[in-house]
């Protein structure tokens, strides 16, 4: 009942999936988890999630931290309903002419150290929106990745094969049969957007600096799922009845869980590794044993020098670099 067809956003067609809502705090620490039906859109997962975190953590007030992908009326409307706020990307493109020239204007821009902001207020909501010469240099340059890509399709158009205007193909236009150019219009029209980013809110009490530094840490949820996927490889799963597959998850998040507590131990006494230092200081600890004189020892390999500080949190003994097995 839980493994099933849906959307893969690894482009994993033809394969069933279950889909994982995670829920950490604001420092990464993971709260708990959810699983849903793999055909289930991830944007119908939100409410069920919320309902059972207010209901376990007896909690008041809510933010809801999200990117695009959770920005539509209806979701917006049910995390209002349930008297949570919420804090989510805009989509500048989907905007008015009128707020749009608002937004894009540079005046009212207060000055940062990493980037412009400025508030508009609207009827019921915030928009913040940013601007970064940062930023916008980036916008450029995979822009001209994907220019680049459209050129090479307009010389042989038998590289288009479907008529989705993803990636490269949204800067080409049909001019003919079999015959393509460069939309330089389209172009024009994404690059007015350059260094630009909004986010709105509906809690009114918050300041700029405030809702732009929570959105900030929308990552630290990119990072969890990226150190479950390949760190805890919570994937392949290799079970089939729902019992199994979500005792596999609960192992993962366990482990994840541990990782974590482990890496919050280390900073506290200012030494910063990522999970990925830790699995191979750990995976270095090994062991030789060899019979000399007749008398089994065993010889303790040299090992990470990150394994004795990680023993030394967990207050456990560090072996000795030679044990008799007796």
């Amino acid at each position: 009942s839980l493994k099933d067809f849906g959307f893969s956003k690894d482009n994993k067609l033809n394969e069933v999936q279950v889909v994982l809502g995670l829920l950490v705090d604001k420092n990464g620490m993971p709260v708990g988890y959810e699983l849903f039906p793999g055909n289930t859109y991830e944007g119908k997962t939100l409410e069920l999630s919320l309902l059972k975190l207010k209901k376990r953590f007896n909690i008041d007030r809510i933010i809801v931290v999200a990117d695009k992908g959770m920005n539509s009326k209806i979701n917006l409307e049910k995390i209002k309903d349930m008297g949570f706020c919420y804090i989510i990307s805009s989509r500048l493109k989907s905007m008015n002419k009128e707020l749009l020239k608002k937004v894009l204007a540079k005046e009212d821009f207060i000055h940062d150290k990493n980037y412009d902001y400025k508030k508009i207020e609207l009827k019921d909501k915030n928009l913040i929106v940013t601007y970064s010469e940062e930023r916008a240099k980036n916008d450029w340059k995979k822009r001209e990745k994907l220019i680049k890509k459209a050129i090479e399709y307009t010389s042989n158009p038998s590289l288009i094969k479907s008529s989705n205007k993803k990636g490269g193909k949204k800067y080409i236009e049909n001019i003919g049969e079999c015959s393509y150019s460069l939309d330089e219009e389209a172009i024009l029209k994404d690059k007015i957007f350059d260094g630009y980013y909004a986010v709105e809110t509906n809690d009114l009490e918050l300041s700029p600096k405030e809702i732009i530094s929570n959105y900030g840490m929308l990552w630290k949820i990119e990072e969890s799922f990226r150190i479950m996927k390949t760190t805890m490889e919570v994937r392949p799963i290799f079970h089939w009845t729902e019992e199994r597959i979500k005792g596999h998850f609960m192992v993962c998040f366990l482990s994840f869980l541990l990782e974590r507590n482990l890496e919050f131990k280390l900073k506290e006494k200012n030494i910063d590794c990522s999970p990925e230092r830790i699995k191979e200081a750990l995976n270095s600890m090994n062991i030789v044993e060899a019979d000399i004189e007749n008398n089994k020892m065993v010889i303790k390999v040299k090992p990470h020098p990150l394994a004795k500080n990680i023993f030394s949190q967990l207050r456990i003994n560090y072996p000795k670099n030679i044990s008799n097995t007796a």
